[in-house]
């Protein structure tokens, strides 16, 4: 009771300035006056995004930001679509262009996606549903990729999204459409081009939005490349074809054009990167208890201490051992300029 008394003493207490503590306090987390109350709260204030305009609005949530980093995942995205036709065997062949204007495209001979009308949006065809809808494509179930390296519907249509310029090809039934777009609407409806009889697959080309990634920043030629030759060891026999403007590389060990073709996927890449290692390294463990693995495997056990070894022994290297040569040499070389 004497606390009690003590602490209410205390707020009955005035400060020089004649106000009590008990006011302090009510103004202080009392209800706040009008003239500091926020504005009205109400249902216009809510806002529905429609399309892709969550992709524009917040770009940071598709591709991690409006950075390099960034910039370059739109073209992995791309990327992986021509991919996913590859590891799905209905494409060997893939070719990317990178042009001095920021413009990248992407080629591939595969199926090609398709232009016939969707069934839920019967006046697009499926090619717009796939570039103008977030979560739109045929990655969700097992029926058409059994696995693929896309987004599940999200990944080109948010390149559509965030490009100033994209342009679709399709070559597929011997015809060939095409239909172009710019910041994630269509420009006009597809359009059929011709007969391709000897052509199949898709092309994509795209331009970045400078609205959303500025106007300085551009693709590095060299990540490009990189990102290219990485994708080739992922797919055994897939052949991609690089090529730039020579000017874009002027300087630097990028080459201008290149082919990258790797029988044995990613035994190539093991090999390339440990072939020059020695077949076996020297492993030792700190002084008074150097063991091997041999002696592991006996019974599942460590030795005792009357089997400690007295010096260290040269065991196998677990991956440095030569892999066996392929059936086909793997090819990389900078193509000349003709």
């Amino acid at each position: 009771m004497m606390s009690i008394f003590l602490v209410m003493s205390k707020v009955s207490m005035s400060d020089k300035s004649g106000k009590s503590k008990l006011e302090e306090a009510s103004a202080l987390f009392g209800a706040p006056t009008k003239s500091s109350a926020p504005t009205a709260y109400t249902a216009d204030d809510i806002e529905v995004l429609e399309g892709l305009e969550p992709v524009r609005k917040r770009p940071g949530m598709y591709i991690g930001g409006t950075g390099r980093a960034a910039l370059h995942h739109l073209f992995a995205e791309v990327l992986d679509n021509a991919m996913d036709e590859a590891v799905a065997g209905y494409a060997d062949r893939i070719e990317v262009v990178l042009e001095p204007d920021n413009t990248l495209t992407v080629i591939d001979n595969g199926r090609g996606i398709p232009v016939d009308p969707h069934p839920k949006f019967k006046d697009k065809s499926a090619l717009e549903v796939i570039m103008t809808t977030l979560h739109a494509g045929g990655k969700f179930s097992s029926k058409v990729y059994q696995t693929s390296g896309g987004l599940h519907g999200v990944g080109v249509s948010v390149v559509n999204a965030l490009s100033e310029r994209l342009d679709v090809e399709v070559a597929r039934g011997k015809k060939l459409y095409a239909q172009s777009f710019s910041r994630g609407l269509s420009l006009g409806p597809l359009e059929e081009m011709g007969a391709a009889p000897n052509r199949r697959g898709t092309l994509v080309r795209f331009t970045p939005d400078p609205e959303i990634f500025g106007d300085k920043l551009s693709f590095s030629p060299k990540q490009v490349f990189r990102m290219t030759r990485a994708k080739a060891y992922l797919q055994r026999g897939v052949r991609i074809r690089w090529r730039c403007e020579a000017s874009l590389v002027e300087g630097t060990d990028t080459p201008a054009e290149a082919e990258f073709h790797f029988p044995g996927g990613l035994a190539d890449f093991l090999r390339e990167r440990l072939g020059r290692r020695p077949p076996s390294r020297q492993r030792c463990l700190p002084d008074g208890w150097k063991k091997t693995a041999a002696m592991a495997r006996s019974n599942g056990r460590w030795p005792g201490p009357r089997r400690v070894l007295a010096r260290p022994m040269a065991l196998p290297h677990p991956i440095a051992t030569p892999c066996p040569p392929p059936k086909e040499a793997p090819t990389y070389r900078a193509c000349a300029r003709p």
